[in-house]
């Protein structure tokens, strides 16, 4: 009873409350626009113990007991911008090989075993402008963790079988690097700000990854890992006087060295406007980039320049997007980004992606933009966003101890005073409109900016020249080098006439007339989930073009390639050939026996004899050949008696780069007085990869030009 009674006066008391609200006049809301707000409270960060070991390491540490976990971090005075011009990519081996090759003591693999038994991780790497390493680990197991950190910090093996492993994936990496247009657009600009010379615009290349050497690892490991030249910052569960102790005894007996770490490099203002391009067919959208050289984070103007930069194209509400993609539509998204480093000048970036039919119009566009920017200024409505843009998500960059020791740790390698970010956000929120404005006017420089499209330039709506004299860029991956002897007078005519008895003993003047090819064959290809058997005809009108329709177990493909450019079909449809497949049937039409033998007395070939080799007891002569126009390179084996080709060499694309991929001739048929293997096998690295075999072959028989038509 008591608690019906209950039970209706707590429904009365609601009653009553909703009667009340009824009853009583509502303010009117105010506009979002004219709320005020109080001032943010200053930024507190937790202050971690700084010390220095005697051998002048410096250490960071910072309690969290929030997890029983326990992570490190630490930063070394080096960085791929001190490595030599003509060994690009030293550093990245270095800091990977650190880690991979294990150390005097333990392999690699040992290594390992160590941290996933405890669920922990150790890594290591060189970047840019400093080398590092990271360490992670339950507490009960940090001993083990700091001593594996340790060792490898002051002890790698840099084994040699490692090295080879990462070499293999540098070479993946670089036959790869053409494939996203997007990524090409954000490399090349890059290059553009800082020059292919620089050190913050150079390529690691094939030529590169071969002059690397073993002990150039263990020399520019012992150059710059040195306790006086590292910082360790260490934050987790643990008491601060048992870490210090710790530390001490991890790295103690490290002895100091004699740091050699240069200034670091600087970059200077372009000087001009330039106009660049890249081209690729294989595309419908362009990527553009607009930009010059950016600032540095202690710049007097850093603040203001940023707050500029955010209200042209740091988001949603800023000018680029408001105009470009929501009034004119030219662009899903656009975008601007003033770049800064902390020791060198980064680099000042606009851009976006938009249909090839609109990439003059957003160009023009963009370029309209900044330049009323800087001429006009940007209003009070575009200042207000810009701070509370920025002053909203800097509390975010410190958010966990793990950011704020490592901001620390950073700030202090490059010279920045500790309380850095404090005075960014109240440079920040003392920013004025004319402060701002003059900032622009003085750094951004319309007259000098770098424009970079990529894109399939037959598609656009006007001709790029309408924005000035364009420059095209080449970014073609140069081929391995290849490793052989000089040509002399006697070598190059000796070669031509072994080409000669190969084009005798091929059929003459059957080769000669040779004028298309059609056949039907069988193909086994090895992949890593077994061999797959597939039918394929294969139709080639000389001298340069090639259709294959092909039927496998996934499905009907047609490709079709016209000398220049062609298209593949599959079930999800027709496209364009990719640049990379399309490169491909350039080298298999410039290689292909026929084709070479009807065309080695040009100049575009040329013809080196190189060796005599036997192949299964059979007495061969090896001939280097060198297409000229593309620079591309192969070696054919001719059989001494018969005069018949037996094997291709030439570099080519392989899941784990560019290798040796060697194709074996055998089971010659005349066709209409034209001999054509009748199975070819190929291989790289000693393992079969594809196995071609002819079912019919016919020669001369009018192959149409509607073969090579897209669809």
């Amino acid at each position: 009873m008591k608690r019906q009674r209950l039970h209706i006066t707590l429904l009365l008391i609601v009653a009553l409350a909703f009667s009340a609200t009824a009853q009583t006049p509502t303010a009117k809301p105010q506009h979002y626009k004219n709320l005020k707000y109080p001032k943010l409270r200053e930024l507190q960060i937790p202050e971690p113990t700084r010390f220095e070991l005697a051998n002048g390491m410096i250490v960071y540490l910072l309690e969290d007991h929030t997890l029983p976990t326990i992570n490190a971090s630490a930063m070394v005075r080096t960085g791929s911008r001190y490595e030599q011009a003509d060994k690009v990519g030293l550093a990245s081996l270095t800091g990977q090989v650190m880690r991979t090759g294990g150390t005097t003591s333990k392999t690699g693999e040992e290594i390992d075993q160590m941290l996933e038994r405890a669920a922990a991780s150790v890594e290591t790497f060189i970047g840019s402008t400093s080398g590092g390493a990271r360490l992670s680990v339950l507490k009960e197991d940090f001993d083990m963790g700091l001593g594996v950190l340790a060792d490898i910090l002051k002890n790698p093996a840099f084994r040699e079988d490692k090295i080879d492993l990462a070499k293999v994936s540098s070479r993946s990496g670089i036959s790869r690097r053409n494939d996203q247009v997007d990524a090409i657009a954000g490399r090349e600009f890059n290059r553009l700000i800082y020059g292919t010379t620089s050190p913050y615009g150079r390529l690691m290349e094939y030529v590169h990854v071969e002059n690397i050497a073993r002990q150039d690892l263990i020399d520019f490991h012992r150059k710059y890992f040195l306790p006086n030249a590292m910082m360790i910052a260490v934050w987790g569960d643990f008491s601060t006087a048992a870490m210090k102790t710790k530390i001490e005894g991890a790295f103690g007996d490290w002895a100091r060295g004699t740091m050699a770490v240069p200034p670091a490099p600087q970059a200077r203002m372009a000087t001009a406007r330039t106009v660049n391009f890249i081209k690729k067919t294989d595309v419908n959208q362009s990527q553009i980039y607009i930009g010059h050289l950016g600032g540095k984070l202690n710049d007097p103007e850093s603040a203001l320049l940023n707050l500029a930069d955010k209200a042209l194209g740091g988001g949603q509400a800023s000018r680029l997007f408001s105009k470009i993609r929501s009034e004119q539509g030219l662009a899903y998204a656009v975008w601007s980004f003033w770049g800064e480093s902390y020791d060198y000048q980064g680099a000042f970036s606009m851009g976006g992606s938009t249909k090839s039919g609109t990439t003059v119009a957003m160009v023009k566009s963009i370029l309209k933009e900044f330049e009323g920017a800087v001429t006009s200024g940007i209003t009070e409505s575009e200042l207000r966003y810009a701070k509370e843009s920025f002053l909203n998500s800097f509390v975010f960059e410190f958010d966990t101890k793990a950011k704020v020791i490592n901001k620390l740790m950073t700030l202090e390698y490059y010279g920045y005073p500790k309380d850095y970010y404090q005075k960014q956000q109240q440079a920040v929120q003392n920013a004025t409109l004319k402060a701002v404005n003059e900032a622009m006017q003085k750094r951004w420089k319309p007259e000098v900016l770098s424009i970079l499209v990529v894109g399939n330039d037959s598609e656009f709506d006007a001709p790029l020249s309408s924005l000035g004299t364009v420059k095209t860029i080449d970014i073609t991956i140069p081929s391995p080098p290849e490793k052989i002897p000089d040509a002399t007078p006697e070598t190059l005519a000796k070669g031509k006439e072994l080409l000669k008895k190969t084009l005798a003993a091929m059929g003459g003047p059957q080769v000669a007339t040779l004028k298309d090819m059609v056949t039907t064959v069988k193909l086994m290809q090895s992949t890593p989930m077994g061999d797959i058997a597939m039918d394929a005809e294969m139709k080639v009108v000389m001298p340069n073009k090639f259709a294959t329709r092909l039927k496998s177990p996934m499905g009907e493909m047609t490709m079709a390639f016209d000398g220049t450019g062609g298209w593949v079909q599959s079930p999800m449809g027709t496209q364009d050939m990719p640049g990379s497949l399309r490169e491909n049937f350039q080298k298999q039409m410039a290689s292909d026996m026929h084709h070479l033998l009807q065309n080695f007395e040009k100049a575009e070939y040329q013809i080196q004899y190189l060796k005599e080799e036997a192949i299964e007891g059979k007495p061969m002569s090896v001939v280097f050949i060198r297409y000229t126009p593309t620079n591309y390179s192969f070696r054919y084996y001719i059989d001494t008696k018969s005069g018949l080709f037996t094997r291709k060499v030439a570099k080519g694309t392989t899941p784990g780069g560019p290798a040796d991929i060697e194709e074996n001739y055998s089971d010659y048929r005349p066709v209409n007085g034209v001999q054509i293997p009748y199975k070819t096998e190929a291989s790289t690295g000693g393992k079969k990869v594809s196995e071609l075999t002819i079912v019919s072959a016919t020669v001369n028989t009018g192959v149409k030009d509607d073969v090579f038509k897209k669809p």
